[in-house]
Protein backbone atom coordinates (compact mmCIF):
# COMPACT_ATOMS: atom_id res chain seq x y z
CA UNK A 1 0.00 0.00 0.00
CA UNK A 2 2.82 2.42 0.93
CA UNK A 3 4.57 1.57 -2.34
CA UNK A 4 1.51 2.54 -4.40
CA UNK A 5 1.00 5.69 -2.31
CA UNK A 6 4.56 6.85 -3.01
CA UNK A 7 4.24 5.98 -6.71
CA UNK A 8 0.91 7.75 -7.15
CA UNK A 9 1.49 10.89 -5.01
CA UNK A 10 5.21 11.40 -4.42
CA UNK A 11 7.56 9.82 -6.94
CA UNK A 12 7.37 9.97 -10.73
CA UNK A 13 8.78 6.70 -12.04
CA UNK A 14 9.08 7.95 -15.61
CA UNK A 15 11.12 11.09 -14.90
CA UNK A 16 12.83 9.57 -11.84
CA UNK A 17 12.01 12.74 -9.85
CA UNK A 18 9.68 13.79 -7.08
CA UNK A 19 6.34 14.97 -8.38
CA UNK A 20 5.79 18.73 -8.52
CA UNK A 21 2.37 18.12 -6.94
CA UNK A 22 4.28 16.93 -3.88
CA UNK A 23 7.36 19.17 -3.88
CA UNK A 24 5.69 22.57 -4.37
CA UNK A 25 2.95 22.30 -1.68
CA UNK A 26 5.24 20.74 0.93
CA UNK A 27 7.92 23.37 0.23
CA UNK A 28 5.47 26.21 0.85
CA UNK A 29 4.22 24.48 4.03
CA UNK A 30 7.81 24.25 5.30
CA UNK A 31 8.56 27.89 4.47
CA UNK A 32 5.25 29.18 5.87
CA UNK A 33 5.53 27.22 9.13
CA UNK A 34 9.16 28.29 9.55
CA UNK A 35 8.30 31.96 8.98
CA UNK A 36 5.56 31.81 11.61
CA UNK A 37 7.84 30.07 14.11
CA UNK A 38 10.60 32.62 13.51
CA UNK A 39 8.21 35.57 13.79
CA UNK A 40 6.72 34.37 17.05
CA UNK A 41 10.08 33.34 18.54
CA UNK A 42 11.72 36.70 17.76
CA UNK A 43 8.83 38.78 19.06
CA UNK A 44 8.26 36.50 22.08
CA UNK A 45 11.95 36.70 22.98
CA UNK A 46 11.95 40.48 22.59
CA UNK A 47 8.65 40.85 24.46
CA UNK A 48 9.77 38.70 27.42
CA UNK A 49 13.12 40.46 27.65
CA UNK A 50 11.67 43.95 27.61
CA UNK A 51 8.83 43.03 30.00
CA UNK A 52 11.28 41.45 32.46
CA UNK A 53 13.37 44.62 32.27
CA UNK A 54 10.43 46.94 32.79
CA UNK A 55 8.79 44.85 35.50
CA UNK A 56 11.90 45.08 37.71
CA UNK A 57 10.38 48.40 38.77
CA UNK A 58 7.01 49.20 37.14
CA UNK A 59 4.55 46.32 37.26
CA UNK A 60 1.66 45.41 34.98
CA UNK A 61 -0.85 45.93 37.80
CA UNK A 62 -0.72 48.99 40.04
CA UNK A 63 -2.74 51.39 42.17
CA UNK A 64 -2.38 55.14 41.74
CA UNK A 65 -3.17 57.30 44.76
CA UNK A 66 -4.24 60.90 44.20
CA UNK A 67 -3.01 62.18 47.56
CA UNK A 68 -4.87 65.48 47.33
CA UNK A 69 -8.19 63.72 46.78
CA UNK A 70 -7.40 60.79 49.09
CA UNK A 71 -6.50 62.90 52.13
CA UNK A 72 -9.61 65.04 51.76
CA UNK A 73 -11.59 62.01 52.93
CA UNK A 74 -9.03 59.83 54.73
CA UNK A 75 -6.11 60.13 57.11
CA UNK A 76 -2.52 58.90 56.95
CA UNK A 77 -3.45 55.79 58.94
CA UNK A 78 -5.98 54.87 56.23
CA UNK A 79 -3.24 54.87 53.60
CA UNK A 80 -1.12 52.72 55.90
CA UNK A 81 -4.10 50.40 56.33
CA UNK A 82 -4.45 50.04 52.54
CA UNK A 83 -0.73 49.29 52.14
CA UNK A 84 -0.81 46.75 55.00
CA UNK A 85 -3.80 45.05 53.38
CA UNK A 86 -1.89 44.75 50.08
CA UNK A 87 1.18 43.40 51.91
CA UNK A 88 -0.91 40.87 53.84
CA UNK A 89 -2.55 39.62 50.62
CA UNK A 90 0.85 39.42 48.86
CA UNK A 91 -0.04 42.08 46.29
CA UNK A 92 2.48 44.71 47.32
CA UNK A 93 5.72 45.02 45.31
CA UNK A 94 6.92 48.58 45.88
CA UNK A 95 5.73 52.12 46.42
CA UNK A 96 7.23 55.23 44.87
CA UNK A 97 6.76 58.83 43.83
CA UNK A 98 8.55 60.57 41.01
CA UNK A 99 9.20 64.10 39.79
CA UNK A 100 11.75 66.06 37.77
CA UNK A 101 14.64 67.44 39.86
CA UNK A 102 18.10 68.95 39.41
CA UNK A 103 21.31 66.95 39.86
CA UNK A 104 24.65 68.52 40.76
CA UNK A 105 27.95 66.76 41.48
CA UNK A 106 29.91 69.99 42.01
CA UNK A 107 31.16 70.02 38.42
CA UNK A 108 28.25 69.20 36.14
CA UNK A 109 24.52 69.77 36.44
CA UNK A 110 21.61 67.93 34.86
CA UNK A 111 17.84 67.53 35.02
CA UNK A 112 16.55 64.04 35.75
CA UNK A 113 13.46 62.15 36.77
CA UNK A 114 13.91 61.16 40.38
CA UNK A 115 12.16 58.11 41.80
CA UNK A 116 11.63 58.18 45.54
CA UNK A 117 11.33 54.52 46.52
CA UNK A 118 9.73 53.56 49.82
CA UNK A 119 11.45 50.60 51.50
CA UNK A 120 14.57 51.42 49.48
CA UNK A 121 16.83 48.94 51.30
CA UNK A 122 14.88 46.10 49.62
CA UNK A 123 15.30 47.69 46.19
CA UNK A 124 18.34 45.87 44.77
CA UNK A 125 18.26 45.58 40.97
CA UNK A 126 21.50 43.60 40.89
CA UNK A 127 20.96 42.29 37.34
CA UNK A 128 21.21 45.83 35.94
CA UNK A 129 24.35 47.04 37.68
CA UNK A 130 26.90 48.30 35.18
CA UNK A 131 29.70 46.35 36.90
CA UNK A 132 30.33 44.07 39.87
CA UNK A 133 31.98 46.89 41.81
CA UNK A 134 28.58 48.49 42.27
CA UNK A 135 27.29 45.49 44.19
CA UNK A 136 30.33 45.20 46.43
CA UNK A 137 30.24 48.91 47.32
CA UNK A 138 26.50 48.63 47.92
CA UNK A 139 27.06 45.95 50.53
CA UNK A 140 29.82 47.90 52.27
CA UNK A 141 27.92 51.18 52.36
CA UNK A 142 27.52 52.59 55.84
CA UNK A 143 23.99 52.50 57.18
CA UNK A 144 23.91 56.22 58.06
CA UNK A 145 24.82 57.33 54.52
CA UNK A 146 22.09 58.10 52.01
CA UNK A 147 22.65 55.95 48.93
CA UNK A 148 21.09 56.02 45.51
CA UNK A 149 21.23 54.31 42.10
CA UNK A 150 22.09 56.45 39.10
CA UNK A 151 20.82 55.70 35.59
CA UNK A 152 23.48 55.11 32.94
CA UNK A 153 22.61 58.20 30.87
CA UNK A 154 22.94 60.47 33.91
CA UNK A 155 26.20 58.73 34.79
CA UNK A 156 27.47 59.84 31.37
CA UNK A 157 25.90 63.34 31.63
CA UNK A 158 27.29 64.43 34.98
CA UNK A 159 30.35 62.15 35.10
CA UNK A 160 29.98 60.80 38.64
CA UNK A 161 30.89 57.15 39.26
CA UNK A 162 30.13 54.61 41.98
CA UNK A 163 31.23 55.97 45.37
CA UNK A 164 30.82 59.58 44.23
CA UNK A 165 28.27 62.04 45.53
CA UNK A 166 25.42 63.88 43.84
CA UNK A 167 23.16 66.63 45.17
CA UNK A 168 19.45 66.37 44.37
CA UNK A 169 17.40 69.58 44.40
CA UNK A 170 13.64 69.82 44.14
CA UNK A 171 11.93 73.09 43.24
CA UNK A 172 8.53 72.96 44.87
CA UNK A 173 7.63 76.65 44.78
CA UNK A 174 8.53 78.76 41.77
CA UNK A 175 7.67 81.90 43.76
CA UNK A 176 10.58 81.20 46.10
CA UNK A 177 13.54 79.88 44.09
CA UNK A 178 16.07 80.87 46.75
CA UNK A 179 14.86 78.21 49.15
CA UNK A 180 14.05 74.68 48.07
CA UNK A 181 14.75 71.21 49.49
CA UNK A 182 18.00 69.50 48.53
CA UNK A 183 19.86 66.42 49.69
CA UNK A 184 23.16 64.67 48.99
CA UNK A 185 23.41 61.01 48.06
CA UNK A 186 26.27 58.59 47.55
CA UNK A 187 26.14 56.60 44.31
CA UNK A 188 25.76 52.94 45.21
CA UNK A 189 25.44 51.66 41.67
CA UNK A 190 25.02 52.59 38.02
CA UNK A 191 21.94 51.04 36.39
CA UNK A 192 21.94 50.19 32.70
CA UNK A 193 18.55 48.78 31.72
CA UNK A 194 18.45 49.98 28.07
CA UNK A 195 15.09 51.58 28.95
CA UNK A 196 15.56 55.31 28.35
CA UNK A 197 13.17 56.35 31.12
CA UNK A 198 15.14 54.44 33.75
CA UNK A 199 18.63 55.06 32.37
CA UNK A 200 17.85 58.79 32.36
CA UNK A 201 16.72 58.77 36.00
CA UNK A 202 17.99 58.42 39.54
CA UNK A 203 16.52 56.18 42.25
CA UNK A 204 16.69 57.44 45.83
CA UNK A 205 15.07 56.57 49.19
CA UNK A 206 11.74 58.37 49.49
CA UNK A 207 12.08 61.77 51.19
CA UNK A 208 8.94 63.66 52.20
CA UNK A 209 10.63 67.06 51.77
CA UNK A 210 11.89 66.44 48.25
CA UNK A 211 8.48 65.12 47.18
CA UNK A 212 6.51 67.47 49.41
CA UNK A 213 4.06 68.78 46.81
CA UNK A 214 3.66 65.63 44.76
CA UNK A 215 0.08 64.65 44.00
CA UNK A 216 0.42 61.09 42.79
CA UNK A 217 1.76 58.06 44.63
CA UNK A 218 2.23 54.75 42.81
CA UNK A 219 1.85 51.30 44.36
CA UNK A 220 3.13 48.46 42.18
CA UNK A 221 1.46 45.07 42.61
CA UNK A 222 2.88 41.57 42.19
CA UNK A 223 -0.31 40.21 40.65
CA UNK A 224 -3.86 41.00 39.65
CA UNK A 225 -6.23 41.85 42.49
CA UNK A 226 -9.03 39.32 42.96
CA UNK A 227 -12.65 40.43 42.61
CA UNK A 228 -13.38 40.07 46.34
CA UNK A 229 -10.29 42.03 47.39
CA UNK A 230 -11.03 44.70 44.80
CA UNK A 231 -14.53 45.08 46.20
CA UNK A 232 -13.03 45.51 49.67
CA UNK A 233 -10.63 48.22 48.43
CA UNK A 234 -13.37 50.05 46.52
CA UNK A 235 -15.72 49.98 49.48
CA UNK A 236 -13.14 51.23 51.99
CA UNK A 237 -10.82 53.42 49.89
CA UNK A 238 -12.94 54.54 46.97
CA UNK A 239 -11.80 58.17 47.07
CA UNK A 240 -8.57 59.00 45.27
CA UNK A 241 -7.56 55.45 44.31
CA UNK A 242 -7.32 54.11 40.77
CA UNK A 243 -6.64 50.45 40.06
CA UNK A 244 -4.64 50.08 36.85
CA UNK A 245 -5.22 46.64 35.36
CA UNK A 246 -3.12 45.91 32.26
CA UNK A 247 -2.83 49.67 31.73
CA UNK A 248 0.54 50.97 32.80
CA UNK A 249 3.38 53.18 31.66
CA UNK A 250 4.52 50.82 28.89
CA UNK A 251 1.22 49.14 27.98
CA UNK A 252 1.08 50.83 24.56
CA UNK A 253 4.57 49.50 23.80
CA UNK A 254 3.44 45.96 24.65
CA UNK A 255 0.33 46.34 22.49
CA UNK A 256 2.55 47.48 19.61
CA UNK A 257 4.87 44.47 20.07
CA UNK A 258 1.93 42.04 20.08
CA UNK A 259 0.47 43.70 16.98
CA UNK A 260 3.82 43.48 15.19
CA UNK A 261 4.17 39.83 16.19
CA UNK A 262 0.91 38.86 14.51
CA UNK A 263 1.63 41.13 11.55
CA UNK A 264 4.86 39.27 10.75
CA UNK A 265 3.26 35.89 11.45
CA UNK A 266 0.62 36.76 8.85
CA UNK A 267 3.27 36.40 6.12
CA UNK A 268 3.80 32.78 7.15
CA UNK A 269 0.05 32.25 7.22
CA UNK A 270 -0.24 33.75 3.73
CA UNK A 271 2.41 31.35 2.41
CA UNK A 272 0.53 28.37 3.89
CA UNK A 273 -2.68 29.67 2.30
CA UNK A 274 -0.87 29.66 -1.04
CA UNK A 275 0.20 26.08 -0.31
CA UNK A 276 -3.42 25.10 0.43
CA UNK A 277 -4.69 26.64 -2.79
CA UNK A 278 -1.86 24.99 -4.72
CA UNK A 279 -2.63 21.63 -3.13
CA UNK A 280 -6.32 22.00 -3.94
CA UNK A 281 -5.43 22.68 -7.58
CA UNK A 282 -3.20 19.61 -7.77
CA UNK A 283 -5.88 17.44 -6.16
CA UNK A 284 -8.58 18.66 -8.55
CA UNK A 285 -6.23 18.10 -11.47
CA UNK A 286 -5.47 14.61 -10.15
CA UNK A 287 -9.17 13.77 -9.89
CA UNK A 288 -9.81 14.97 -13.46
CA UNK A 289 -6.81 13.10 -14.88
CA UNK A 290 -7.68 9.88 -13.06
CA UNK A 291 -11.43 10.10 -13.29
CA UNK A 292 -11.68 6.87 -15.30
CA UNK A 293 -9.41 4.99 -12.87
CA UNK A 294 -11.48 6.18 -9.93
CA UNK A 295 -14.67 5.04 -11.65
CA UNK A 296 -13.13 1.66 -12.44
CA UNK A 297 -11.97 1.15 -8.86
CA UNK A 298 -15.44 1.98 -7.62
CA UNK A 299 -17.04 -0.48 -10.06
CA UNK A 300 -14.75 -3.18 -8.68
CA UNK A 301 -16.21 -2.57 -5.21
CA UNK A 302 -13.89 0.03 -3.69
CA UNK A 303 -15.91 2.39 -1.51
CA UNK A 304 -16.05 5.97 -2.83
CA UNK A 305 -15.40 7.41 0.63
CA UNK A 306 -12.27 5.26 0.85
CA UNK A 307 -10.98 6.83 -2.38
CA UNK A 308 -11.65 10.30 -0.93
CA UNK A 309 -9.90 9.31 2.27
CA UNK A 310 -6.72 8.55 0.30
CA UNK A 311 -6.68 12.13 -1.01
CA UNK A 312 -7.25 13.47 2.52
CA UNK A 313 -4.44 11.30 3.92
CA UNK A 314 -2.13 12.63 1.22
CA UNK A 315 -2.90 16.21 2.28
CA UNK A 316 -2.43 15.39 5.97
CA UNK A 317 0.83 13.58 5.19
CA UNK A 318 2.21 16.68 3.47
CA UNK A 319 0.97 18.99 6.27
CA UNK A 320 2.54 16.88 9.03
CA UNK A 321 5.76 16.23 7.12
CA UNK A 322 6.15 19.90 6.15
CA UNK A 323 5.52 21.07 9.70
CA UNK A 324 7.98 18.57 11.20
CA UNK A 325 10.70 19.59 8.72
CA UNK A 326 10.14 23.29 9.52
CA UNK A 327 10.20 22.54 13.26
CA UNK A 328 13.48 20.63 12.82
CA UNK A 329 14.97 23.55 10.87
CA UNK A 330 13.84 25.99 13.56
CA UNK A 331 15.48 23.91 16.29
CA UNK A 332 18.71 23.80 14.27
CA UNK A 333 18.59 27.60 14.05
CA UNK A 334 17.82 27.79 17.78
CA UNK A 335 20.88 25.67 18.57
CA UNK A 336 23.09 27.79 16.30
CA UNK A 337 21.80 30.98 17.92
CA UNK A 338 22.44 29.64 21.42
CA UNK A 339 25.95 28.58 20.41
CA UNK A 340 27.06 31.37 18.08
CA UNK A 341 24.53 34.18 18.80
CA UNK A 342 23.77 34.53 15.09
CA UNK A 343 20.69 36.69 15.81
CA UNK A 344 23.03 39.38 17.14
CA UNK A 345 24.08 39.98 13.53
CA UNK A 346 20.47 40.79 12.65
CA UNK A 347 19.57 42.60 15.88
CA UNK A 348 22.64 44.43 17.15
CA UNK A 349 22.57 44.33 21.01
CA UNK A 350 24.02 47.85 21.02
CA UNK A 351 20.86 49.08 19.27
CA UNK A 352 18.24 46.51 20.30
CA UNK A 353 17.88 44.44 23.42
CA UNK A 354 20.07 41.37 23.68
CA UNK A 355 17.38 38.69 23.70
CA UNK A 356 17.06 34.96 23.07
CA UNK A 357 14.68 33.27 20.66
CA UNK A 358 11.73 31.84 22.57
CA UNK A 359 8.87 29.69 21.32
CA UNK A 360 6.41 28.15 23.75
CA UNK A 361 4.88 24.71 23.22
CA UNK A 362 1.48 26.39 23.15
CA UNK A 363 2.44 28.44 20.07
CA UNK A 364 3.97 25.38 18.36
CA UNK A 365 0.74 23.43 18.84
CA UNK A 366 -1.36 26.34 17.53
CA UNK A 367 0.80 26.67 14.40
CA UNK A 368 0.58 22.91 13.82
CA UNK A 369 -3.22 22.89 14.16
CA UNK A 370 -3.48 25.91 11.86
CA UNK A 371 -1.40 24.18 9.17
CA UNK A 372 -3.41 20.99 9.58
CA UNK A 373 -6.76 22.78 9.28
CA UNK A 374 -5.82 24.92 6.26
CA UNK A 375 -4.35 21.98 4.35
CA UNK A 376 -7.32 19.77 5.22
CA UNK A 377 -9.73 22.43 3.95
CA UNK A 378 -7.91 22.40 0.62
CA UNK A 379 -9.06 18.79 0.15
CA UNK A 380 -12.76 19.50 0.61
CA UNK A 381 -13.42 20.55 -2.99
CA UNK A 382 -11.59 17.54 -4.53
CA UNK A 383 -13.57 15.26 -2.19
CA UNK A 384 -16.73 16.96 -3.36
CA UNK A 385 -15.73 16.31 -6.99
CA UNK A 386 -15.16 12.62 -6.20
CA UNK A 387 -18.54 12.33 -4.47
CA UNK A 388 -20.28 13.66 -7.58
CA UNK A 389 -18.60 11.25 -10.03
CA UNK A 390 -20.87 9.06 -12.13
CA UNK A 391 -19.44 5.54 -12.41
CA UNK A 392 -20.67 4.89 -15.96
CA UNK A 393 -19.51 8.23 -17.30
CA UNK A 394 -16.18 7.83 -15.53
CA UNK A 395 -15.55 4.44 -17.15
CA UNK A 396 -16.67 5.75 -20.53
CA UNK A 397 -14.15 8.58 -20.28
CA UNK A 398 -11.46 5.91 -20.10
CA UNK A 399 -11.97 5.45 -23.83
Amino acid sequence: MIKYFIKYYIYNGNSKNLKSSFVLPISTIIVGSFVMMMSFSIMEGFFNKISDTIYFFDKEHSITINKKEFFNDYEKKDLDSLINFLIKKDYFFNLYEDRMMFLDNGVNKAVARVYGVVDFHNFKPNQFFLNELAFSLHDRQEENMFGCYLGYNQFVNIGVDVGGMVKVSSILDFQNLNSFPEKRFHIKGILKTDIFRYDNSIFIPFDSLLFGKNIFLNINLNKEISESDLRFINSNFVKGTTYNKNIHLFSELFYAINYEKFFYAFFGLFIILISSIMLMGFNVSSVIQNISSIGLLESLGLNRSYIGLIYLLNSLFMAITGFLVSYLLFNVLLHLDNTYQIMDYLFDPNIYFAFDLQLSNNIVIKIFLLVLILVSLSTIYPLYKISKLDIIESIKSRN
